[in-house]
């Protein structure tokens, strides 16, 4: 019996999915709204992102190895408005592998792949942080990494 509950304990280590299949409803609820905000992404529809943004939200990008500044801060209304009026064709999925909800704070891990008219990019891990602001979930910042190289793990469209 112990094997089968420490067997059961390791299967749930390894398999991302498996944390995420006993989801409460405020975990559901955050990762509608990342999920919402990753269609409008993939619709270019600016408005849409940016209904789903706290106010004053921002993004921190975290680019190694390029010289100058490697971690760049920029208002997320900027970024979704860029994202709206960018003319190539994008895509970024993600595969959500961490969810964490305190009361009001929220937290998604996931691993993205940025494509940029059908070729891959780059690729990196996306951290949300969401609050809670007037009983809905609000996306507070949005920090990403950039790996140019082995993304072969990485999700795609």
């Amino acid at each position: 019996m112990r094997f089968l509950t420490g067997l059961a304990a390791l299967a749930a280590l390894l398999l991302p999915g498996a944390a995420l299949a006993q989801e409460t409803p405020a975990e559901a609820e955050v990762i509608a709204t990342i999920n919402t905000f990753m269609a409008a992404f993939a619709d270019k529809d600016g408005e849409a992102m940016a209904a789903l943004l706290a106010d004053n939200a921002f993004r921190i990008a975290v680019r190694e190895g390029e010289g100058g500044d490697p971690v760049l801060s920029m208002p997320m209304h900027d970024v979704v408005m860029g994202i709206a009026n960018v003319s190539a064709d994008i895509a970024e999925p993600i595969s959500i592998t961490q969810v964490l909800v305190d009361g009001p704070v929220a937290m998604v891990w996931a691993d993205y792949a940025f494509y940029l008219n059908g070729e891959r990019s780059h690729c990196g891990v996306d951290v949300f942080t969401l609050v809670r602001v007037a009983g809905e979930w609000k996306i507070a910042t949005v920090t990403d990494s950039y790996i140019a190289d082995d993304c072969e793990d990485a999700p795609t469209p």
